[in-house]
């Protein structure tokens, strides 16, 4: 069965981002991913076209997401739960194909 990995909450942390104006949410997964799964969520974040993106990374069990503070937050959390949902589309068509 494929790695299926969920967003299950919304951190109350937040930090300032390296980019001015940027700060940087955590989004709980239900489990810590695999290596695989983690590579595969970079590579879905690259094939999304520059403009609306953020920068996104897995670490440990949580996605870090850098938000401007002009944007609107739901937007942002709906991208990232887009992009977890892309993720494991990926990941169970890898499997299906038989390959880890």
């Amino acid at each position: 069965m494929a790695e299926e990995i969920q967003v299950v909450d919304l951190d109350d942390y937040t930090e300032p981002a390296e980019t001015p104006g940027c700060y940087a949410i955590y989004l709980r997964l239900s489990r810590e991913p695999s290596p695989a799964w983690r590579a595969q969520f970079q590579a879905e974040w690259q094939r999304i076209p520059t403009g609306f993106k953020r920068p996104a990374a897995v670490f440990g069990d949580r996605i870090r997401l850098e938000i401007h503070g002009d944007d609107m937050v739901r937007e942002q959390l709906n991208f990232a739960l887009s992009l977890v949902a892309r993720t494991n589309a990926a990941m169970a068509r890898r499997e299906s194909a038989g390959g880890e």
